[in-house]
């Protein structure tokens, strides 16, 4: 599962490191280059589909944390005449 997250503008880095490091995965920066506040806290996170639940209710939960959302799957379909066969 992979799972979205934003952190609070107010969530100070000692806040932001300690929800990083009760997640079960690690996290990266959605937008690493990205100076914008807002889109600079937007995070992302592969957890394993055992502990997916859990850790989305976790940030769920978090003070810090903005929102946490699944991210949606996404699957290409190909027009038929660009399909294989």
């Amino acid at each position: 599962m992979r799972i979205r997250f934003k952190f609070r503008g107010s969530a100070n880095p000692a806040e932001q490191e300690e929800v990083l490091a009760g997640l079960p995965a690690e996290a990266e920066r959605l937008f690493p280059d990205e100076t914008d506040p807002e889109l600079a806290a937007l995070y992302v996170t592969t957890v394993a589909d055992a502990h997916g639940a859990k850790a989305l209710q976790q940030l769920q939960n978090s003070t810090a944390v903005e929102f946490a959302e699944p991210e949606a799957e996404r699957r290409l379909h190909l027009p038929e005449e660009l399909e294989d066969g």
